[in-house]
């Protein structure tokens, strides 16, 4: 009995979807795969970076969105290419504020966080 049931199953869902044109208004059998809406919780999204305030002091609070849960590697880079400053920091979500403490002379700096192969450079400026 199980047999029977589990097979009139498959059978069902390996039917070909048809579709209308409509345009014409035919009746087709062109697709052999079923339509399935897109799952908002599956769309992974873009990484990014909003630093506040810019022009910053001695701290920036740095806001991430799209990061994995993980380790962020952070970067301070002077302006020749130079690197200053480089921190680890957990992220538990991929979408986190994290404060970010520097002592460097007022200037225009790159700020490049990392995370596997992801890799976002933003620019601050110290005041």
């Amino acid at each position: 009995m199980l047999f029977f049931t589990f097979s009139g199953i498959c059978c069902c869902l390996a039917q070909p979807v048809k579709t209308i044109d409509t345009v014409n208004g035919k009746k087709d059998a062109v697709s052999t795969t079923p339509k399935f809406k897109k799952d908002s919780l599956s769309a992974k999204e873009n990484p990014s970076v909003r630093l506040y305030p810019n022009p910053a002091k001695n701290k920036a609070e740095i806001e991430i969105k799209g990061f994995e849960a993980g380790y962020v590697k952070i970067q301070l880079i002077n302006n020749a290419g130079k690197l200053l400053l480089e921190e680890k920091r957990l992220v538990v979500s991929g979408n986190e504020v994290i404060i970010f403490m520097f002592s460097e002379k007022p200037g225009l700096y790159f700020l490049l966080l990392k995370q596997g192969k992801i890799m976002v450079k933003s620019k601050l400026v110290i005041q």
